[in-house]
């Protein structure tokens, strides 16, 4: 029994993709702290409950996106719960609205009328992603990386300071357009009905798209400290992800698949880098 037990929560963790999730809550913390510095302990519950509708949302857009793409994972990934059966996907729609409804509710109850609005809209989005822009190739890569940059500003509007994330969630959502178009040169051959931009455009012009995404990003990287919105400690971690970023998209034509993973730990050690500046 506690292994079947076990089996299932692996194979839930595997659709939610909780470290997907745990970046959003980081990058929420983050982005509170910036907002008010050390004074974060009084806005613990705003902050809390912001990192826990992100969490949701996350989780839900994920599951969202594993019964759009059933189809086009028995090739991608067949080793998927749903395309495997062990989750039924009416069991995963189920999941995916719960956790969309009960983040409407806490960013409602517990944050403000503003954070309740962002996080509808950011359903909103991520349905249309899923249904409608993600077939569209780039919009679709638009739109998922300005949901990526929101978080920033949601972290904002929990601890009511929102100014100083405009320049980070520029910064954020060039970052993931990069990934973003990365992992469409890299699922070229199973995404039968998508028009995304390498299937459109070649996979040299992508890639060139996803470098100038990159380029952009570091070259904005140091403005949160020209600016005075991070400190000096701030400098060495964001040139060791902006190295990163660049050696990734160095890679996007012959290697895609590893560009894609050295990307996601550029901007992990990004989220980290906006950690120590705002922290030290």
């Amino acid at each position: 029994m506690i292994f079947i037990f076990s089996v299932k929560v692996n194979d839930w963790a595997k659709i939610i993709r909780p470290i997907n999730g745990f970046m959003g809550i980081i990058a929420t913390l983050i982005s509170g702290f910036i907002g008010v510095g050390f004074r974060l302990p009084d806005y613990y519950i705003e902050i809390s409950m912001a990192a826990i509708a992100v969490l949701l949302v996350t989780s839900g857009g994920n599951i969202i996106n594993d019964v759009v793409d059933i189809e086009t994972d028995r090739v991608n990934h067949p080793e998927r719960p749903l395309v495997t059966g062990r989750i039924s996907v009416k069991s995963a729609e189920t999941a995916a609205t719960a956790s969309f409804l009960a983040a409407l509710l806490i960013s409602g109850a517990f944050i403000s009328l503003l954070a309740l609005a962002v996080v509808a809209l950011a359903e909103v989005f991520l349905i249309l992603y899923e249904f409608k822009t993600k077939k569209l190739g780039f919009s679709g890569n638009v739109m998922i990386s300005i949901l990526v940059g929101l978080i920033f500003v949601f972290g904002g509007i929990a601890v009511h300071s929102v100014r100083s994330m405009a320049i980070l969630f520029v910064m954020a959502s060039l970052a993931n357009l990069s990934r973003e178009i990365i992992k469409d040169i890299q699922d070229m051959s199973g995404d039968i009905d998508r028009k995304t931009l390498p299937k459109i455009y070649g996979v040299k012009i992508s890639a060139g798209i996803a470098t100038i995404a990159v380029l952009i990003a570091v070259v904005l990287s140091y403005m949160p400290y020209y600016l005075g919105i991070f400190r000096i400690y701030y400098l060495l971690p964001v040139a060791i992800s902006d190295a990163l970023f660049i050696f990734s998209v160095s890679m996007i034509i012959q290697h895609p698949d590893t560009s894609q993973k050295i990307s996601k730990i550029a901007m992990i050690v990004g989220l980290a880098s906006f950690a120590l500046g705002g922290i030290l």
